[in-house]
């Protein structure tokens, strides 16, 4: 049986802080999309719309400034740095470097401290100051309502806030999609098929799943190699991005994706993601909602019928 996304988070912490987590863990545990530490600051547990901290004897407020509420140490985010790293923090050196790690469950933890520069680049971040676990979820069926009302053939541009469910739903999609046609999911962080140590946590199905590899080197390796219809990636949103998905409508391939972008306006806004969608690679525009349940589709735009 795979471990739960939380079980992966609780088992690389210090007993002081998993110790009160598993005692609280009942009261948030079905709703929760991140768990912060921050040096010489409270635990913080955070749901889509609410924010709570945890106090040392396990039990969860609202207020930051309630009594006994579980500091952690300094020495404590070094000791779970090391766990996440495996004890090796020179092999998770590039994933620290670009501000995120992967663990098993898919979970991203995202991380932030000093940053050492040389020559323009960042070659090691020092002195880590805050770790934000990312609670990965896999809701089988929460794609089905999506896939129904569109041809996925077209191109769909999946757009939400943070924690809207965009990963959760996209997953699934490539999970069904991949019964029906030849897909290559570009995994960059790991997310997707939550994929550690060559282990995939969540089943994508019959999808060819490019983990760790950069988007643009995946999509070239796919397109050449394994001839896929669709391509599901994460989180797209730069220059390159442009240049791939209008590569990969010159190759006939439909890509699904996601963005970050609240509504119509604010995509158009960016420039970007304006130039995404002026491709011409998405046929709809699909926009989750903020406050529903994750993965709940608010709008959807056929490209003819999407203005501002």
């Amino acid at each position: 049986m795979e471990k739960k996304s939380m079980d992966c988070i609780l088992e690389r912490l210090p007993d002081r802080i998993r110790i009160p987590l598993e005692r609280a863990r009942s009261a948030f545990e079905d709703k929760v999309t991140e768990i912060v530490l921050r040096a010489e600051s409270p635990v913080c547990i955070r749901e889509r719309k609410r924010m709570f901290f945890l106090t040392d004897s396990g039990y969860l407020t609202d207020s930051a400034c309630a009594e006994n509420l579980l500091i952690t140490s300094s020495k404590e985010m070094e000791q779970t740095v090391l766990r996440l790293c495996d004890y090796s923090i020179y092999a998770f050196q590039n994933e620290i470097n670009s501000g995120f790690i992967t663990i098993d469950g898919g979970v991203r933890v995202g991380l932030c401290g000093k940053a050492v520069i040389h020559h323009g680049e960042i070659i090691n971040v020092r002195d880590i100051s805050s770790l934000s676990f990312r609670v990965a979820r896999d809701i089988s069926g929460c794609a089905s309502s999506l896939i129904q009302k569109l041809d996925p053939l077209g191109g769909v541009l999946i757009c939400g806030i943070p924690a809207s469910g965009k990963t959760t739903l996209i997953r699934d999609a490539a999970r069904q999609l991949s019964y029906r046609y030849r897909v290559s999911v570009l995994d960059e962080r790991g997310e997707l098929s939550a994929c550690h140590r060559g282990k995939s946590g969540f089943s994508l199905g019959l999808c060819d799943v490019y983990n760790g590899y950069p988007k643009g080197i995946a999509a070239n390796c796919a397109i050449r190699s394994m001839a896929p219809e669709i391509i599901i990636c994460d989180e797209m949103g730069d220059q390159s991005d442009v240049d791939l998905l209008l590569y990969s409508m010159r190759c006939g391939v439909a890509f699904i994706a996601t963005v970050h972008a609240s509504s119509m306006q604010d995509l158009r806004r960016r420039e970007i993601t304006s130039k995404m969608i002026n491709t011409g690679a998405f046929r709809y525009i699909v926009f989750l909602c903020a406050d529903g349940n994750v993965g709940q589709i608010d709008k959807i735009y056929e490209m003819c019928d999407a203005r501002d």
